[in-house]
């Protein structure tokens, strides 16, 4: 449980700082439209590495929002064993991810859906949205 709260407090922070540098960047390329929108949606433009992240937990898959083309997505397995993130066409992506531990991929160039699973899991399944 304490390398849980661990790894919680370590993606709380990286969101933190991933959300300051944003909206310290805000002012000077700010236009319309930006005001309101979403923090994934300003990180995905950003293309900082929090842009996109996927949990897993107790050997199921919690999607990402969607992420722009190009940009880094962060695996973090909060789970006791290594799983993979290998989209189903077999080439876009494939990431191992240690019990424990994060990973990252970058995300196709093209928009998209992009279902994805474990290898050697045939029940975990998720999609990433790509736009």
């Amino acid at each position: 449980m304490s390398k849980h709260n661990k790894l919680v407090a370590a993606a709380a922070l990286a969101a933190m700082l991933g959300l300051g540098g944003c909206s310290m960047a805000a002012p000077a390329g700010s236009g319309p439209g930006t005001a309101g929108s979403g923090a994934a949606s300003g990180m995905a433009a950003s293309g900082d590495a929090m842009a996109g992240m996927i949990h897993i937990e107790s050997g199921h898959y919690r999607n990402a929002a969607p992420v722009a083309a190009g940009s880094m997505v962060t695996v973090m397995n909060m789970g006791n064993a290594a799983y993979t993130v290998t989209s189903d066409d077999g080439h876009s992506f494939s990431v191992l991810v240690p019990a424990g531990a994060t990973a990252s991929f970058k995300a196709p160039g093209k928009a998209g859906i992009y279902p994805f699973h474990s290898d050697g899991r045939s029940a975990m399944h998720g999609v990433l949205t790509v736009h």
